[in-house]
């Protein structure tokens, strides 16, 4: 998925958190944001996929504009910085929770989650709880 940004802003307030910010990243890329805390980055990640709309410019995926699209229909996986897991699930179901919201077929997420689970190498902590993880386990669910 090749991603275009083109000229975004975003403003909180009186605070310009992105300020025209173009840029392109070509499908299959590796792309790292760096920058001083308050630079933007979080801010332009969420523009990108969707959990913010921009104030001006454009954002296209794979060469569609997707700008005013929603979140379920840029179709964009986003790991926050901070775990954001459901405390109360166990890693199995946090890891069920987004197809759950999609609505995708019981037998289909079953088999979803044990094949991620397998990926991101937690076979078999599937019914632990965030609290029971190491910080890198954390992130990779």
């Amino acid at each position: 998925m090749g991603i275009v940004v083109e000229n975004v802003s975003k403003q909180f307030g009186s605070f310009k958190a992105v300020d025209q910010v173009s840029l392109e990243i070509k499908s299959g890329s590796l792309v790292a944001l760096l920058g001083p805390s308050g630079s933007g980055k979080s801010t332009l990640l969420r523009l990108i996929s969707g959990l913010e709309m921009p104030d001006s410019g454009k954002i296209l995926l794979t060469g569609k504009d997707a700008t005013y699209q929603t979140v379920q229909e840029r179709n964009i996986g986003f790991v926050f910085q901070h775990y954001a897991l459901f405390k109360h699930l166990t890693v199995r179901q946090n890891i069920a929770f987004g197809l759950e919201i999609r609505k995708a077929q019981p037998k289909k997420i079953k088999g979803r989650v044990e094949q991620l689970l397998e990926l991101v190498q937690l076979t078999g902590l599937g019914d632990r709880y965030p609290s029971q993880l190491s910080g890198g386990q954390r992130q990779r669910v």
